[in-house]
């Protein structure tokens, strides 16, 4: 979520001892796991409270149909054709060869 490194990790548990106290740490560290436990929570509540709406307003299928939309190219011919990506390898004009 927050994406630390493990010597980040180690210097905030470190700075923490400090100012907290080796005592308090585990009071401290439940805590903070239970307020990140009920903010995930309130996270999936209201993501799947915008889902639910987007499904009632139509928006997920006009959301559909432009991505399908994106996915195809119209040819020279007035057809349209999927798209795709090309590797980047293959686009780079090489300079000097």
């Amino acid at each position: 979520m927050f994406d630390l490194s493990f010597g980040e990790i180690i210097l905030v548990v470190m700075v923490a001892a400090i100012f907290i106290g080796p005592k308090e740490m585990p009071v401290v560290i439940r805590g903070i796991a239970k307020l990140m436990k009920s903010v995930r929570a309130l996270a999936s509540e209201i993501r799947a409270a915008f889902d639910d709406l987007a499904k009632e307003s139509g928006v997920k299928e006009a959301t559909d149909e432009i991505n399908e939309n994106i996915r195809l190219i119209e040819g020279d011919d007035g057809q349209m054709y999927e798209s795709y990506d090309m590797p980047t390898n293959l686009t780079k004009k090489s300079h000097g060869n």
